[in-house]
This record gives structure tokens, C-alpha cells and sequence, in this order.
């Protein structure tokens, strides 16, 4: 779908409401979702009424990647928050303590846009190394030994790949990272693989 036409519709705001905020006829609006092209000089008054949204989505054709996206910034923007008192009882004195928590209405709905956004770029980025490939059929057969390897579950299988993601993809430089914190220079079988690709010059 068109960016600026998923906007209007995840916003709730019709072209007449859009073109009223920018001044001008609803049937400059309808012609834009028709012939799929804003000028470039709405392009920034679009952005002054949808701050969040990232320019480029305005005058596209969106991946469903990016409509998620979209829906995160909707109900993040739109978040209603609430406070409410909780009953917290001392395990030491039994105390009863009550405090006060900012409750958000769309957190657990914005959670979840976040998780398939996830798994819909991940998708989005399998098909493009698939429908892109220039190599022959290399890159489908390792995309294919790949999934055999996870989809077989084997731990120490797993572990191997781990490894060769860590080190070639340079998380051991990362001060912190969420998948691998508990790992790398920690395990002497990580040491003993990074010298193993640093002996044969596999990283630097």
C-alpha cells in the first residue's frame, strides 16, 4: 500500500481532515494516493503533521516491515498511561506497602507489533538475498544448510553457529550484547575458535 494512504488509514483521518490541516483542496490529497507521487515540498509539511514517521515512508510503496513500523509509532504516540496503586507485602516484617506505577494502555499491543516486525524483517531480508541472487544458486544452498542446521536443534550444532556469528559479525567488539553477554571470552572453546580465525586471517 501507498505511504501516505496507510498513514491516513492507521491515523484514522480522511483526506479531507489532511487536507484542511495542509491548507489545500482534498483533491490534491486524492490525486497524490492516485498517482502514487507527493511533491516534494508537501513531503515536509506531511512531516510537521506526523513528526514520527520516518520521510521516506510518505511516498512509497510500504513493505509490511515498514506498515508495522508505522502501527508502533501510532499506538506509541497515541499511548494512554494511567496510575495505579499496588499492594507490595514485606517477606522480612510483613509490612504492607502500597506504591504507585504508571500503568501504559498499548504497552503489551506495541510489544507485540515489535515482535512481528521482528519476524517480518527477518522474512523481508531471507526473500531479498533469495529473489537477488546473482551467484548461481550458492547463496539459496547455504540459506538452505542453515535452516537444516537450526531446524535439526542439535546443541552442539547450534553452539558452532554461535561462534561463527559472534566472531564474524564482530559482537566480541561489543561492549554488551543481548544474545551473546553470557558467552565469548567467558568459554575457552570461544578463545580457542578466535584464534583459530584470527591463525588463518578470517577476522583482524
Amino acid at each position: 500500500m501507498f505511504g501516505l494512504k496507510y498513514i491516513l488509514e492507521t491515523y484514522h483521518m480522511s483526506n479531507a481532515d489532511l487536507a484542511n490541516k495542509l491548507g489545500i483542496n482534498r483533491a490534491n490529497i486524492s490525486m497524490w494516493l492516485k498517482n502514487k507521487e507527493i511533491p516534494a515540498v508537501r513531503i515536509q509539511e506531511l512531516k510537521k503533521i506526523f513528526p514520527q514517521i520516518p520521510e521516506p515512508l510518505f511516498n512509497k510503496e510500504l513493505k509490511k516491515s515498514e506498515q508495522l513500523s508505522i502501527q508502533q509509532i501510532y499506538f506509541t504516540v497515541t499511548d494512554q498511561f494511567e496510575s495505579v496503586q499496588s499492594l507490595h507485602i514485606d517477606s522480612e516484617t510483613g509490612q504492607e506497602i502500597w506504591f504507585t506505577e504508571t500503568v501504559s494502555e498499548n504497552e503489551g499491543f506495541i510489544r507485540f507489533l515489535e515482535h512481528e516486525h521482528e519476524k517480518v524483517s527477518l522474512l523481508e531480508k531471507y526473500e531479498t538475498l533469495i529473489e537477488d541472487n546473482d551467484t548461481g544458486n550458492s547463496r539459496i544452498n547455504l540459506l538452505e544448510e542453515f535452516a537444516a542446521i537450526v531446524q535439526r536443534n542439535e546443541s552442539r550444532s547450534l553452539e558452532l553457529l554461535d561462534m561463527v556469528f559472534y566472531y564474524l559479525q564482530d559482537k566480541h567488539k561489543s561492549d554488551f550484547d543481548p544474545v551473546f553477554w553470557n558467552v565469548g571470552e567467558q568459554s575457552e572453546s570461544y578463545k580457542e575458535f578466535h584464534s583459530f580465525l584470527e591463525k588463518h586471517k578470517f577476522i583482524g
